[in-house]
């Protein structure tokens, strides 16, 4: 300051300065400190950041206050900044604003905005966490801002949305006041699909407007027993119910297209076929009952089959084969069995087997990027690589069985009639 009679008033009443005043000391002592001495309710001391506009504007800067210092090439650099707006100066429906900006990357970026509509971390989008710490958590929420997922317990989500916790099980519990006809819903692409939980029950809707029983497609009643396509209110008996539209004369769910792989299932009171089993067009086995049986078949019809053959030598077939008797290692009693080994049959009636001889799963060893558990290292064992078992269907076998009988009996039926 230079002015002598602001100084004699800055000691005494108070002043108005018109210049732009530094305060300079040349250590970490304080620049300035306001008291006040009042004794009242009313806040105090106060420091007051005036504006005064002949022609205020909207979105005009009302006050900032810079936090500088200078970078390693002597250059006087803004590192922080609080910045207050004027977001509208209508008489009556006036708005405030107030920005904190931080410098990252050379650039002053929003971290933090208060605007008349709303709250805004990180309104610059640029690649920052945003972390909330608990009493017992250092990662109570975390949004990372480089993957643009969320944690809940850990720092390095998997997923949009990932929950880990330590020493108990992750949960997500909905609750709502009693009085309603549902205590949780949760619903995803508006009104099209819903979750709701009810007086024990869990209830999916697909196309539903709030709880229209129509629209039901499953429910698990507070018995554990399980309904689809129906709300369950006139049940079936048993744990697992599938309705058509909602009868429970004709219960029966089919594969949504016929020409696809897969099971397709018919479930009925008055027809025979349990379950149709079909490759890509054409169907290939089937469960069926007749009331008093149940047969499993595979199909057999000649206008699926071609070069059909029958003068094959099936008996020097069969003495290939070699009928062991064995033990499951993992049966404990050590109960001798009859059957074959599967590579040994392959080479005979490879029909009759699946797999490869020797085949196991891949091992799966520890990377970077993993969550390492205690005592493990990148390059350990994550997954140990395990059999995957051939297998056989001993029914393929009886052609050559039939064959060979078919055989014998000639060869016996000429010795007895030499």
């Amino acid at each position: 300051m230079t002015r002598a009679s602001d100084l004699a008033k800055l000691l005494g009443a108070g002043a108005t300065i018109l210049d732009g005043t530094t305060i300079s000391t040349a250590d970490n002592t304080t620049q300035l400190t306001l008291t006040s001495t009042d004794a009242d309710a009313s806040g105090g001391p106060v420091l007051d950041l005036y504006r005064n506009s002949s022609s205020p504007a909207d979105n005009d800067t009302v006050g900032k206050l810079l936090f500088q210092g200078e970078n390693d090439a002597g250059e006087k650099t803004t590192y922080a900044e609080v910045i207050g707006l004027m977001a509208d100066v209508s008489n009556g429906t006036e708005d405030g604003q107030i920005t904190f900006q931080t410098i990252k990357a050379g650039a002053l970026v929003p971290r933090l905005t208060f605007a008349d509509s709303e709250t805004t971390i990180n309104d610059g989008s640029v690649d920052v966490d945003f972390r909330v710490e608990s009493n017992g958590n250092a990662n109570m929420l975390f949004v990372d801002g480089g993957t643009d997922r969320v944690g809940i317990g850990t720092n390095s989500p998997d997923n949009l949305l990932h929950i880990k916790t330590t020493g108990s099980t992750p949960s997500i519990e909905l609750e709502q006041d009693a009085g309603t006809s549902y205590k949780a819903l949760i619903k995803l692409a508006g009104n099209d699909l819903e979750i709701k939980g009810s007086s024990g029950s869990l209830e999916f809707y697909n196309g539903s407007q709030d709880g229209d029983s129509s629209a039901i497609r499953m429910r698990i009643n507070s018995s554990g027993n399980v309904y689809v396509n129906n709300d369950g209110s006139s049940p079936l008996n048993g744990r697992f119910t599938v309705y058509n539209d909602t009868s429970q004369d004709a219960v029966k769910t089919y594969q949504a297209t016929s020409g696809t792989t897969g099971l397709w299932t018919r479930i009925d009171h008055t027809a025979s076929y349990f379950a149709i089993f079909r490759y890509q067009t054409s169907t290939v086995g089937s469960i069926t009952t007749n009331g008093s049986a149940t047969t499993y078949g595979t199909s057999s019809d000649y206008r699926l089959k071609e070069n059909l053959e029958y003068s094959f030598d099936a008996t020097t077939r069969l003495k290939q084969l070699k009928p062991c008797r064995f033990n499951w290692i993992a049966d404990e009693t050590n109960t001798l069995v009859d059957g074959f080994i599967a590579h040994e049959v392959s080479s005979v009636v490879p029909e009759a087997i699946n797999g490869k001889k020797d085949a196991v799963t891949e091992e799966v060893l520890y990377v970077d990027g993993d969550e390492i558990p205690d005592g493990k290292k990148i390059g350990d064992v994550k997954e140990a690589s395990e059999i995957i078992p051939q297998t056989i269907d001993q029914s393929k076998i009886v052609p050559l069985l039939v064959k060979t009988i078919q055989e014998l009996e000639a060869r016996i039926t000429a010795l007895e009639n030499a």
